[in-house]
């Protein structure tokens, strides 16, 4: 299915971060990369319910918040409080909640189920824990569509059917009521999976949580399968045939052990696409003692949240030093414990919100190591202990190239696509400043260098000095325009950095 893509050796991305920077060809040694950390807000309005309430346990994780007919609109899961040690705890239900500003939130009324018992939910007559909520691709006779997973625990409705436990699809018009499109599951392991969209493609993207060995350690890992109709998939066909993508290893180990850990698996991840690049955010989880000798999941350690990048959705890689992208918070926080990330990014604006379940607790805090609940913890005293944050940074600031003293890197960015260019910069200091340069690449072939210091018109003492902090400093030259290129040459992008960095770039009209 990947030869729908139609990137070739003459399509490049309009718009490019530079948490991957493959297409850079030449730098100087002053320059760095650079990994910022984004704001975490606390919101408000989700907290956990009273004892007894159908969010007791948690009252939003997982899911998906999207903004639509200006609001923010949030599919999460919720898990209902329990009365004694013999109930089973890990039950999962599925809520919906408004906010104006992705802040302060609203848990709706929406009268669809169970209202004798708990009056003034925000439930959906949706089965199991809901997973992803998108946007389909344009074909689809459906506004959006939900991947939950059902457990045989689920709420049973009579409008559905379910032939096994595992993933199932939902239709939706306006969020609120579901029509169920597939009646067998589409797979049937693990408890965590995330769909993703991809326009660049036209295509869906399935990933899934698998258990894997690595060092006679069972892992939590992940699979990927592709389809064009969200219905029939391709990439899984059975025992250890699939498409792999995301296994701990060696490194990840040493990584969990810096931090006090033995070692590391994958919990989740999110998904975000800008063009053809694919970016995701992954919660590591990093596990202590004791490890459980059987092909299971280990209960106890904390995590924290990194990037990876990917050209096809499939192989996947990391920054180097797979640095964190988000951390728990420091002691005595809400946050301090545990962290996990919804299934997608919005942005709004000139900014990304990434929303995550935060914990006060590590994870396996409250269950032995069989998955039992510690009898000597009340089950009351487990709950109200997750709540929703945000993780907000401006728009692609996933990582940059940056430089103290003066200092040029060149990237290879193709022909010109539009009439004007952009750059996503921040300078520091009386001295900081980014100017930009444009050169004609050698030859078409990739990661060619420049054949000149660059074009007529377009040299660093041409540009119109940057400054200050832009998610998009249009790119200005004293005597040409950059309409003045012939869209024939295939380009150089140079940059020189004194007290700054560079986020990526973008075309523009």
């Amino acid at each position: 299915m990947n030869d729908n893509k139609t990137l070739g050796p003459t399509t490049y991305p309009k718009r490019h971060p530079f948490v991957d920077i493959d297409n850079v060809v030449e730098w100087d040694i002053g320059v760095f990369q650079h990994f910022p950390k984004p704001q975490l807000i606390e919101t408000s309005g989700l907290e956990c319910g009273p004892p007894g309430s159908w969010d007791a346990r948690v009252a939003a994780a997982w899911g998906s918040i999207l903004f639509d007919d200006g609001k923010f609109r949030g599919w999460v899961c919720t898990m209902p409080g329990i009365g004694s040690l013999k109930e089973n705890c890990d039950v999962w239900r599925i809520g919906y909640a408004e906010s104006d500003d992705g802040i302060h939130w609203r848990k709706l009324d929406v009268k669809l189920v169970e209202q004798s018992r708990w009056p003034g939910n925000n439930l959906l007559k949706l089965p199991g824990c809901v997973m992803s909520v998108v946007r389909p691709l344009p074909k689809s006779e459906f506004k959006f569509l939900a991947l939950t997973i059902v457990t045989p625990d689920a709420p049973q409705y009579d409008e559905f059917e379910f032939h096994g436990y595992g993933s199932y699809l939902f239709g939706s018009d306006d969020g609120i009521r579901w029509k169920q499109l597939t009646k067998n599951p589409m797979v049937q392991h693990g408890d965590w999976a995330c769909l993703h969209v991809d326009h660049a493609c036209n295509r869906y993207l399935l990933y899934y949580k698998m258990g894997a060995n690595h060092g006679l350690t069972s892992r939590r890992s992940m699979i990927v399968l592709e389809s064009e109709d969200a219905i029939h998939w391709q990439g899984y066909y059975g025992y250890r045939q699939w498409h792999e993508t995301f296994v701990a290893d060696d490194f990840d180990d040493l990584l969990a052990q810096q931090r006090g850990y033995r070692l590391s698996e994958y919990y989740s991840h999110t998904l975000h696409q800008i063009g053809p690049l694919y970016v995701a955010v992954q919660t590591l989880f990093t596990v202590g003692l004791p490890l459980r000798q059987l092909m299971g999941k280990n209960p106890n350690g904390h995590s924290h949240l990194r990037l990876a990048f990917s050209h096809d959705g499939i192989t996947w890689r990391h920054p180097r030093g797979r640095p964190a992208f988000v951390e728990i918070e420091d002691p005595g926080a809400f946050g301090s414990g545990f962290i996990t990330s919804g299934s997608n990014i919005l942005e709004r604006g000139d900014d990304m919100w990434l929303f995550c379940g935060a914990a006060d607790r590590d994870h396996g805090w409250g269950i032995r190591p069989d998955f039992s609940l510690d009898p000597d913890i009340k089950p009351v005293d487990q709950e109200r202990r997750v709540r929703m944050i945000v993780a907000k940074f401006k728009r692609d600031r996933f990582a940059s190239l940056g430089a103290n003293q003066t200092s040029r890197f060149d990237v290879e960015i193709g022909p010109r696509q539009t009439n004007g260019l952009t750059v996503n910069v921040l300078t520091r200091g009386t001295g900081g400043v980014v100017r930009v340069a444009i050169a004609e690449q050698r030859s078409p072939y990739h990661l060619e260098t420049r054949k000149s210091e660059s074009l007529p018109g377009f040299s660093f003492d041409d540009c119109v000095p940057i400054t200050g902090d832009s998610v998009h400093a249009a790119v200005r030259f004293r005597k040409a325009q950059i309409s003045d290129i012939p869209t024939d040459k295939s380009l150089i992008l140079r940059f020189e950095v004194t007290n700054g960095e560079v986020f990526g770039y973008e075309w523009v009209a």
